[in-house]
C-alpha cells in the first residue's frame, strides 16, 4: 500500500515590494536627518552680509536671514524624517505580517508621494517606495 503524500503549499508572498519600499524608507529618513543636521548646525552660522548684492526683504536684517532659513529647512527636514519613519515602519510590518497589506501598503504608498517635500530621498527613495507601494497594493493572494 503506497501513500500518497499531498503537500498543501502556501503561496509564497513576493517580498519585492517591501524591500523597495524599506530601502526608499531609509532614503527618505536619511535625507530628512540630513536636513535636520544642516539646519542645525550649518545654516545658522552663515553670513549673509559678506555676499555681494544680497538685499534682504524689509523688515528682516542680515542677522536673522540664517535664521529663517534655517528654520525652513529644519520644518521640510522634520517632515522627510517623519515621512521616512512611517514608510520605514510600514515596509518592516508588511515583511513581518501581510494580514494588513492594504493598510500598510497605502500608508508607504502616501507618505512616499509625500515625502517629495522633504526631497524624498534624494528623490530615488520616494520613488523606491512608490514602486513598492503600487507592488504591494496590486499583489493579490490567489485563490483556490
Amino acid at each position: 500500500m503506497a501513500k500518497e503524500m499531498t503537500q498543501e503549499t502556501t503561496p509564497a508572498i513576493p517580498k519585492t515590494g517591501p524591500i523597495l519600499a524599506l530601502i526608499g524608507g531609509i532614503l527618505i529618513m536619511l535625507t530628512g536627518l540630513l536636513l535636520v543636521a544642516v539646519s542645525a548646525f550649518i545654516l545658522p552660522n552663515l553670513n549673509f552680509s559678506s555676499f555681494p548684492n544680497f538685499h534682504p526683504p524689509q523688515n528682516i536684517t542680515t542677522a536673522g536671514i540664517p535664521a529663517l532659513i534655517s528654520g525652513v529647512v529644519g520644518v521640510i527636514g522634520a517632515f522627510g524624517l517623519v515621512s521616512g519613519i512611517i514608510v520605514l515602519v510600514s515596509s518592516v510590518m508588511l515583511l513581518a505580517n501581510m494580514g494588513r497589506r492594504n493598510t500598510w501598503g497605502i500608508l508607504v504608498l502616501v507618505f512616499s508621494v509625500l515625502s517629495f517635500l522633504g526631497l524624498g530621498g534624494f528623490v530615488i527613495g520616494a520613488i523606491l517606495g512608490i514602486v513598492g507601494g503600487i507592488l504591494i497594493l496590486r499583489w493579490k493572494p490567489p485563490t483556490q
